[in-house]
């Protein structure tokens, strides 16, 4: 399904699904963007201490990352397509259900882990992306995590996607640290970035790997920062990226709507 379906199965004159404007930019109009935001997303869990000892722990990230990175790709993808009320979704959230039953972390934890998937995508979007999110784009994607969280018997998760940037972004500056764990995690998975990278960072995508990661980020799973003409070629090849591909877009029919206020309400039914 992509997001044209997703479109298209909204009967004219009814209310839009709220997780449909998520679904869209992740299968139509920003898929391989959002793809490496969920990456980055995922990169960002193992510099919390107590996440990392628990993946570490299970031994399957460190001895078969590239299988266990696509079943979690996998998982999330089928959720995000067949949405959570449809059997295939309903089959992923107890999959999920049944990983992480046995991983011993608080509900803190998995909050944020919601948050770095959230989050994380959205920011990577709109920062290197063909386009910035819009703030319906937002609220779909807050609503798609909180439901799955209120599956997932996750409590607690901030009401708004604002919120819950804030809330994991505090979360990070209290419980963000070098861990064994984190950098063993880290130099396990840090391989498959590279077909996940725009084509042109591709050449320098061990070292553009550090380049993409913030300096906190970096100092909790043990990556050195990249030499200040390496971050500035990251840097600058990104920004040449996103002129020339919003450029392009520029007028285009697709282009969208001017950007929406994340305080805005989903249209009711």
């Amino acid at each position: 399904m992509t997001g044209a379906d997703v479109a298209r199965r909204t009967p004219a004159g009814r209310s839009e699904h709220p997780h449909a404007a998520y679904q869209r930019l992740a299968l139509a109009d920003c898929p391989k963007d959002l793809k490496l935001g969920l990456n980055l997303g995922f990169y960002r869990v193992f510099g919390i201490p107590s996440i990392a000892r628990v993946l570490a722990g299970t031994g399957k990230l460190t001895s078969q990352p590239a299988v266990r990175a696509k079943a979690t790709g996998t998982l999330m993808y089928t959720l995000i397509e067949h949405g959570l009320e449809d059997p295939a979704g309903r089959d992923a959230v107890a999959r999920l259900n049944r990983l992480h039953e046995r991983l011993s972390v608080g509900n803190d934890e998995f909050v944020y882990v919601l948050g770095a998937f959230c989050v994380t995508p959205m920011r990577w979007i709109d920062h290197h992306g063909i386009r910035r999110t819009t703030g319906r784009e937002k609220i779909s994607a807050h609503a798609f995590y909180f439901d799955l969280a209120e599956r997932m018997g996750i409590k607690a998760v901030p009401a708004s996607y604002l919120e819950l940037a804030r809330w994991m972004d505090d979360f990070e500056r209290h419980h963000m640290a070098p861990s064994p764990e984190g950098e063993t995690l880290m130099e396990a998975t840090r391989n498959l970035l590279s077909d996940r990278f725009p084509p042109v960072v591709g050449p320098l995508v061990q070292t553009a790997a550090s380049a993409l990661l913030d300096d906190r980020l970096r100092q909790a799973v043990g990556i050195s920062a990249p030499p200040p003409v390496i971050r500035l070629m990251v840097t600058t090849a990104l920004r040449l990226r996103t002129e020339h591909t919003r450029r392009r877009r520029a007028g285009g029919p697709s282009t969208p709507r001017a950007e929406l206020p994340v305080r805005e309400q989903l249209p009711k039914g």
